[in-house]
């Protein structure tokens, strides 16, 4: 009856934990008892067997939906909109500002995961990524990994985003052109490096190129900035429709920087960042082929973030009813998740 027992418990853990969403800790004990003529000694051993079911890994059927949304008060109207709520909500940390606890925990209480961009503006210096390899900057970087392990819950940590491109401080031809993969690399490593030192488990670390190779030389391939399977936890690829001139549908802007992407690594891939201009072309006639596109020829794609702000371009859909529109229809399929947590 024993073995019986601990058989039941164990069997039950495993269907509770196929129910999805929650952390299910099932103990057995098992106790053995030793005689001698004077004494009786009895000795027991714990195992305990917990099961976590979140997406975080990234092994699951579907693509989660995120947004950048220009402040955390613009959740829930950008919510309404879309008639989903987001798994995901996407904004940005510039260098030696603090780790966002509030805004993290405004984003955790909506049962949404945080996607943080951290961005390295380091100005003054002639290579960004050689001060941040070198340690020049350690106190800051363990100050904010540790707040971030604090903090306890899941999240994306996106570290300095779009290498491939000549428009940031800490891209390759910013950091030494030919030399510039090697010194992005060098930086990665050093973030989880750090990580690592101080156990923040809960943070997912991203590395994100751009979609096109900018500029188009020999030494600035998205490979080529690829640190390795072992320090990365998901990979991801940006890119937009930017109109005027340059209209692009989705397989245009993703699909070979998919392909590139999906040969380097195993690794689960989101879409850090798109959008589309609406000038020269119908937006919701794109939408709408972008998420029958997501969700019927990129399975690898398993969460994408809209970039909604009036930018470069108005990328909102927010606003613009045809839009909108066309989004909600786009995502209102049970392929496109609104939770990463359960």
């Amino acid at each position: 009856m024993k073995n019986g027992k601990i058989f039941f418990l164990l069997v039950l853990a495993i269907f509770l934990s196929s129910c999805g969403g929650q952390t299910v800790t099932v103990s057995t004990t098992t106790t053995t008892s030793t005689s001698t003529t004077s004494t009786t000694t009895s000795t027991a051993t714990t195992t305990s067997t917990t099961t976590t079911t979140n997406k975080m890994d990234g092994n699951y059927t579907g693509c989660a939906v995120g947004a950048y949304i220009n402040g955390m008060e613009n959740i829930g109207s950008f919510e309404a909109a879309i008639d989903k709520n987001l798994a995901i909500v996407l904004w940005y940390v510039h260098w030696q500002d603090p780790f966002p606890t509030a805004d993290a925990d405004v984003v955790f209480a909506n049962g949404s995961v945080p996607l943080i961009t951290w961005e390295p503006w380091i100005s003054g210096l002639p290579n960004t990524l050689e001060a941040i390899s070198s340690g020049s900057y350690e106190a800051y970087v363990r100050t904010f990994l540790q707040a971030a392990k604090d903090w306890r819950h899941p999240l994306f940590l996106r570290f300095a985003h779009e290498m491939n491109g000549n428009w940031y401080p800490w891209d390759g031809a910013h950091n030494g052109a030919a030399a510039g993969p090697a010194n992005y690399i060098n930086a990665f490593i050093y973030i989880y490096n750090m990580r690592q030192q101080i156990g923040a488990s809960n943070v997912y670390l991203v590395w994100c190129p751009n979609n096109n190779n900018v500029p188009s030389e020999s030494w600035n391939t998205i490979a080529a900035y690829y640190p390795g399977d072992q320090y990365v936890d998901w990979i991801g690829m940006d890119g937009y429709n930017w109109g005027y001139g340059a209209w692009e549908s989705f397989n245009t802007i993703f699909y070979g920087v998919y392909q590139t992407l999906t040969a380097l690594t195993a690794k689960p891939l989101m879409i850090g960042e798109f959008a589309s201009a609406t000038r020269e072309g119908s937006r919701a006639d794109w939408l709408t082929d972008t998420f029958s596109k997501v969700e019927n020829n990129y399975p690898r794609i398993k969460a994408f973030c809209w970039f909604n702000i009036n930018k470069e371009r108005d990328w909102r859909i927010t606003g613009y009813p045809s839009g909108e529109a066309a989004f909600r229809q786009g995502i209102s399929h049970s392929y496109y998740i609104e939770s990463m947590l359960q």
